[in-house]
């Protein structure tokens, strides 16, 4: 859902590539062409993956996402986008499934690092595409709601993931063609209208709020209680992500903007009592 691209070093010489530009934007799939490919995709990762069996699958490897690449650059981008990389001596790229990601579903990095070679510096970009397990993994489980990923509704978690990893390849094609990527701005909705065939770039999964509400009925702000070695504390939800964080007032605690000290504690959401 997000892009970042880094430089270390002076200005990056690779820029636009006219040539690169032109054969992103002669890719074009009718909204049932798109359908169909990427039904093939879903049931080939299924044929293919030791760990996702079936569409609400419950493992996953980061190798995964780099078989989704594959099927996706020969199924979608004709494989220009492994070729692109190889142009830029930026191939095998790199792919994470993260935890610590609970407001966006995925995010794309482009690093430009100033390397010696041949004995001058030049630029070596490197890419990495990470997809929210968080995110993922609360999806399809305990709320019961239509989910939309990228202005599509999804029937399961592999679409889901299918929608997102869609998303974070348009940043990446973005970079490789443009030197740069914005899912707010009128190429990338372009993009992905043409390619993917998506009718937006939000998504809409289940977070972490919305899960500990639903589940636990827990918001930010509720006064709580919870066991911590033996000692029952109570204080008040401040931030919810994997876990609870929860302010508990002390004497000797962090001195907070509303003039009170608290001490801060990082709580499992099933431990926590709302008082």
């Amino acid at each position: 859902m997000s892009s970042l691209s880094l430089s270390l070093g002076e200005d990056d010489p690779l820029g636009p590539s006219l040539r690169r530009q032109a054969k992103l934007a002669s890719l074009l799939y009718a909204p049932e062409e798109a359908r169909t490919r990427t039904r093939r995709i879903y049931e080939a990762l299924l044929d293919e993956s030791p760990q996702v069996r079936s569409g609400n699958f419950t493992k996953i490897a980061s190798d995964d996402l780099e078989r989704l690449f594959h099927l996706y650059d020969r199924g979608f981008f004709r494989g220009f986008l492994a070729e692109m990389l190889q142009e830029d001596r930026a191939y095998p790229m790199a792919f994470r499934l993260s935890r610590r990601l609970t407001r966006a579903a995925g995010q794309t990095i482009r690093l430009v690092r100033r390397i010696k070679q041949g004995g001058r510096v030049v630029d070596q970009p490197e890419y990495e595409i990470s997809v929210s397990t968080t995110l993922l993994f609360n999806t399809f489980q305990d709320v019961d709601r239509e989910i939309v990923v990228g202005g599509l509704v999804c029937a399961d978690r592999l679409e889901a993931l299918q929608r997102i990893f869609e998303h974070e390849l348009l940043h990446l094609a973005e970079f490789l063609g443009w030197g740069r990527s914005s899912c707010s701005a009128e190429n990338f909705h372009a993009l992905s209208r043409r390619i993917f065939a998506h009718e937006g770039v939000r998504h809409d999964l289940v977070t972490p709020r919305e899960q500990a509400a639903e589940t636990f009925g827990v918001r930010v702000g509720d006064a709580v209680e919870f066991l911590m070695e033996g000692a029952r504390l109570r204080g008040r939800v401040n931030r919810i992500t994997r876990r609870a964080t929860v302010l508990v007032e002390h004497p000797s605690g962090v001195l907070f903007t509303d003039g009170r000290r608290y001490q801060t504690f990082y709580v499992p959401l099933a431990l926590l009592r709302k008082l």
